[in-house]
């Protein structure tokens, strides 16, 4: 046995009892979640220093159906921007599209969003007196939900639709958009059934959170959680008076 192979071995013995190829190891898998993270809050400082030049919904629209550094966009057939009016003081934000969406290229117009215009017509709400868009604008492949990263990368999205839509009162749809638009993380059962306040800079919006109208197709006996919570809606808007 050669001297430098008996080095080898006894280099190879020290590190594995001093257990430094594992903290290697460790600190190798910080140090590039570190850098994806950096990298992440870069494009998303980049992203908000462009979308704060942007003045209509035109132009959103635009930047982000040309928007190329979401993988998200390079699998979905489509960019679900939004569907309703642009003018209404109520806006509704999803998850993400499905299927269909990606289809038709407009939110909620599946079997969720068939349901969701039954739940909103019980309190004289449809597409005609409310603006729906999602967090994510492109459909993640198999109907997946979207990853952290993807979140974080479309979120100044919304955050600027909100901006420009200026609307009075948002209806929170689902887990995903309601802990991102909340910035909580809580789940959507302890989220759901109070108001809460979506803040922004200077923007301040009453916000209440629903489950999706998917959870609601799986486990149909939780309809009545959403029936009471569209009531506490209404109720608001009553008291908001407007629409």
């Amino acid at each position: 046995m050669t001297k430098s192979f008996e080095k080898n071995i006894d280099d190879l013995r020290f590190q594995f009892e001093l257990g430094v190829s594992e903290t290697v190891s460790a600190k190798t898998r910080e140090d590039t979640k570190n850098v994806n993270l950096l990298e992440i809050n870069s494009k998303i400082e980049h992203e908000s220093n462009e979308l704060s030049e942007i003045k209509s919904l035109n132009d959103l629209q635009s930047f982000i159906e040309n928007y190329d550094k979401c993988e998200l966009s390079h699998t979905a057939r489509s960019t679900v921007f939004c569907d309703g009016n642009a003018d209404a003081e109520i806006m509704l934000i999803g998850e993400a599209p499905g299927n269909q969406e990606d289809i038709e290229g407009k939110p909620f117009v599946g079997k969720s969003g068939q349901l969701l215009d039954k739940i909103l017509k019980t309190i004289n709400i449809d597409r005609t007196n409310c603006y729906i868009s999602n967090i994510i604008p492109w459909r993640p492949p198999g109907n997946r939900n979207p990853t952290a990263e993807e979140i974080s990368m479309c979120l100044p999205f919304i955050k600027k639709h909100i901006e420009l839509v200026n609307p009075k009162i948002l209806l929170l749809v689902g887990s995903i958009s309601s802990k991102s638009i909340l910035n909580k993380n809580l789940g959507i059962t302890k989220l759901r059934g109070e108001w809460h306040i979506y803040k922004d800079g200077d923007i301040e919006i009453p916000a209440l959170p629903i489950f999706h109208p998917a959870y609601l197709l799986r486990r149909p006996n939780n309809k009545s959680y959403v029936m009471r919570d569209i009531l506490l809606f209404k109720r608001k808007i009553q008291d908001m008076k407007f629409s």
